[in-house]
């Protein structure tokens, strides 16, 4: 059975060192190891920006950038576990290496092959479960943001995104637009064809929404049957393309109830470009008040607030 392959860089600028390193390595029995060495800045980076490392082995007194500032950095883009080596350190140093972000702490004085085998398996572990613990984060974040029937953005997210675009906006002077979409006599489609077919008229919507906007267009559920869709770096005339384009799709597209009978909907739309000061209570209100004009003007239709 071949042995599993691991990549490590050893960072330190003392040579004998190294290959003191090198040479415990090299009898770490239950794995293959590619060992990479770098004593100075530009080579530690180079091999950072080379390509796949499994681990580092980083020495904490390092010429121009200490290890701790390597550790900081190889951190922060996540690019492999860290274990620090230091010939003079004690239990603070430890400490504050494994605050920074290390998997593992290793004193020069008294390392052996068995010592480094056993530090190597530890950081490889802890680094595993890190990545998991990271992916599940994300994943929940991801979870809490999105809106679990259309898989739009949820309330809260398409607000806060559209806070931060006005922000940029106003800072920057670029365009924004808003877009809000409401399903015309969506408490009929329930009462008449059942909550099971009302939803899969939300998803067909959403799904309609999300194949006919830009991939940086933001669209969310902003509640019931009410959309929002967040237009970066968009003018009045887009904008009112974008709004009149999705009116005339979801105008089209075919809705089946459970019985596979075929029907249509459509939706009306208000829009309104972000005009530079106003904040987000003021550009949903003119938006959402140019939608009520829609639904005012017989719906199945586009509002704008210039």
């Amino acid at each position: 059975m071949r042995k599993p392959l691991l990549k490590i860089l050893v960072c330190d600028d003392d040579s004998a060192d190294r290959k003191i390193v090198q040479a415990y390595l090299q009898r770490v029995n239950d794995r293959e190891i590619v060992i990479l060495e770098a004593g100075q800045r530009p080579e530690i980076q180079n091999a950072l920006d080379r390509g796949r490392v499994d681990l580092i082995l980083m020495d904490i007194q390092m010429p121009e950038k200490s290890g701790l500032e390597w550790l900081t950095q190889i951190v922060e883009k996540q690019t492999a576990p860290v274990v620090m080596l230091t010939g003079f350190g004690n239990e603070e140093v430890a400490v504050q290496c494994i605050q920074e972000g290390a998997v593992g702490y290793l004193p020069k004085s008294g390392l052996s092959a068995e010592r480094l085998a056993g530090a190597i398996d530890d950081a490889i572990m802890r680094w595993e479960q890190m990545q998991k613990d990271r992916a599940n984060q994300a994943e929940l974040e991801r979870l809490a943001a999105v809106d679990p029937l259309t898989g739009l953005w949820n309330r809260r997210e398409v607000l806060s995104r559209l806070k931060e675009h006005i922000k940029h906006a106003g800072r920057f002077g670029e365009e924004l637009s808003l877009l809000m979409l409401d399903i015309d006599y969506f408490k009929k489609v329930n009462d008449r064809y059942g909550h099971i077919t009302g939803d899969d008229v939300l998803e067909k919507v959403a799904a309609l929404m999300l194949h006919n906007i830009r991939d940086t267009d933001i669209a969310g559920r902003y509640g019931g049957d009410e959309f929002l869709i967040v237009l970066p770096r968009t003018n009045l005339p887009r904008g009112l393309s974008v709004a009149e384009r999705l009116r005339q799709v979801i105008e089209a597209a075919e809705m089946r109830e459970l019985q596979g009978n075929v029907f249509s909907i459509t939706v009306s739309q208000g829009f309104c470009s972000y005009e530079r000061g106003e904040d987000i209570f003021s550009l949903i209100a003119r938006t959402d008040n140019a939608l009520y004009r829609a639904k005012q003007k017989g719906r199945n239709r586009v509002e704008a607030t210039t």
